[in-house]
């Protein structure tokens, strides 16, 4: 999951990279990283983790107001049949070469109505 976070004034975003630092020591799983753009991001394992990390750096490492875009989740796909393609991946001077083909690995699990269910 990632968050977009801004400064409300654009005058604390020193304290608010200083906040980003501290809030990365104090939680392990939260990752932060400048984007193209400028926008800061903040990428967490959940919405609770992160409305704590949040928490956290408004009131406690920073002391500052922090505008939050709203929270975004990535899309994952999953393996429901086997590979008919073989992908390969040469590596730097062509000496090896590593072939892998995918397969669902819970063979009793169908796809109904938008879900997995186990049968």
């Amino acid at each position: 999951m990632k968050l977009s976070i801004e400064p409300l004034n654009p005058a604390d975003l020193p304290k608010m990279v200083e906040g980003l630092r501290r809030v990365s020591k104090a939680y392990p799983m939260v990752k932060t990283r400048v984007e193209e753009s400028g926008e800061h991001v903040l990428f967490g394992t959940g919405e609770l983790y992160l409305d704590c990390v949040m928490h956290d750096l408004r009131h406690v490492f920073s002391d500052i107001e922090i505008k939050v875009a709203d929270p975004s989740v990535g899309f994952r796909e999953t393996i429901a049949e086997t590979s008919s393609i073989k992908c390969y991946a040469e590596v730097r001077y062509a000496k090896d070469l590593f072939f892998c083909s995918m397969y669902c690995i819970y063979s009793q699990w169908k796809y109904s109505s938008g879900a997995f269910v186990s049968y």
